[in-house]
């Protein structure tokens, strides 16, 4: 990860989609700015546009309008080729469904995206012994739990040492405990390796984790503000449906 650049910058993104005779902008003018160390957790309700967001900033997703800057570089200006690469090395994803290839073990889950090489074995193994997995490491996802398997999928977003690691719904698929794990796991990483984190999420008992949390409506950007750090997940939903309010949005 270089330092020369701001790891994620999103400057007016706006995304239509055609929906038969109608054109729907699932993102207006979005503008966002993640600095290194960083943990941001996006938030909205359904159909705000935080999961085309997050595809925007992984490359999966053309903008109509505006840049995405991964470190320093539009993605915009890549050819498809140019951008798997990229993605692959600068782009982390974890995502609900956990994605692991079902036939491969653990520890060649993690091993997948990134190039071989003297130092592959030692990362993972390191990734492994980081995320409490290695004695798990020659086991398929079959025979992981949920939890277990979002670690996997955690160490194999980190393999290449990605400029953001993204996040989408990371703990939609696990149960309460397992959730609040994952959370904990991603907030030591962002402290410990001054990782730069994006979680997209309904949950504020999975937005408290985070540094600061911005609020989508409609497209655009409605508000953002910081979790008092208490970890209490009903001071962030009240602060959350503060900013939801009528009379909030009246004032802005």
């Amino acid at each position: 990860m270089t330092s020369e650049h701001l790891p994620l910058e999103i400057n007016g993104v706006v995304k239509r989609y055609r929906q038969g005779a109608s054109v729907i902008e699932a993102l207006r003018g979005v503008q966002l700015t993640i600095r290194p160390g960083e943990f941001i957790a996006i938030m909205g309700a359904s159909g705000s546009g935080k999961s085309t967001l997050l595809h925007v900033m992984a490359g999966l997703t053309d903008v109509d309008a505006g840049q995405v800057l991964v470190d320093g570089r539009d993605l915009a200006t890549m050819s498809d080729a140019e951008l798997t690469k990229f993605r692959r090395a600068q782009i982390g994803l974890v995502f609900q469904a956990f994605n692991l290839i079902p036939a491969l073990s653990a520890e060649d889950n993690i091993r997948l995206p990134a190039p071989d090489g003297p130092e592959l074995t030692a990362k993972t193994v390191a990734l492994l012994k980081r995320l409490g997995m290695l004695e798990r490491r020659k086991h398929k996802p079959g025979a992981l739990s949920g939890g277990e398997q979002q670690r996997i999928a955690i160490a194999r977003a980190l393999i290449c040492d990605p400029s953001v690691v993204l996040a989408d719904e990371p703990t939609g698929s696990l149960d309460s405990v397992s959730g609040q794990e994952i959370c904990r796991l991603l907030r030591e990483l962002c402290d410990e390796q001054g990782r730069s984190i994006v979680i997209v999420t309904h949950e504020p008992h999975v937005a408290m984790w985070a540094d600061r949390v911005v609020v989508l409506k409609d497209g655009a950007n409605l508000t953002e503000f910081s979790p008092s750090g208490a970890r209490d997940a009903q001071e962030l939903a009240a602060s959350y449906q503060t900013a939801l309010s009528p009379l909030a949005e009246a004032s802005r």
